[in-house]
């Protein structure tokens, strides 16, 4: 015959469960979603200044004495793509600027690889010209996953954003 203490502790594991096992899950999923998000963030910030160097070394001095280093939009779209290896590049928007201050953007990124015009132009491929790259990227909102039926997820997401300037210092 049961004891009248255990007839009275009987379920309480499901109530502890219930009180601590999901604001915990709640949590844990919060954490991980915010350090994706922080990775993503890095890894794109990393690859827009990584982009913008790659730029600034292929400069007016890179032609001389008959070396072919010229680069396209094309290859810098391709550059950023191989930089940015935790961001999905059909999700990445990019402008590459020259000292002319006309952009080029590429929305997604991926559209630009065959891309062919010079960067940067060669009127603006000079010593002390600037060039800028800027990126934006979608991250989704992990609170859409608590909240379901609250409108598109799409429609929750937030921007990340990164430029870097860099001057053709050869």
């Amino acid at each position: 015959m049961p004891s009248t203490r255990n007839q009275r502790q009987r379920g309480n594991a499901l109530v502890e469960f219930t009180l601590l096992g999901i604001p915990m899950t709640f949590i844990l999923i919060s954490i991980v979603s915010v350090s994706i998000g922080m990775w993503e963030y890095q890894n794109l910030a990393w690859a827009v200044d990584q982009t913008a160097r790659y730029g600034t070394m292929h400069g007016v001095t890179c032609t001389q004495n008959s070396n072919s280093c010229t680069i396209n939009v094309g290859n810098m779209a391709s550059y950023f793509i191989s930089s940015a290896s935790a961001l999905n590049p059909g999700t990445v928007s990019v402008s590459f600027t020259d000292g002319s201050g006309v952009a080029t953007t590429c929305n997604p990124v991926n559209t630009c690889t065959s891309n062919a015009t010079q960067f940067p132009g060669t009127a603006y491929n000079s010593i002390g010209s600037d060039i800028k790259v800027t990126a934006t990227y979608s991250v989704p909102n992990p609170i859409a996953v608590y909240w379901p039926g609250q409108g598109s997820v799409s429609s929750q997401n937030f921007t990340l954003g990164a430029t870097s300037r860099q001057r053709i210092e050869f």
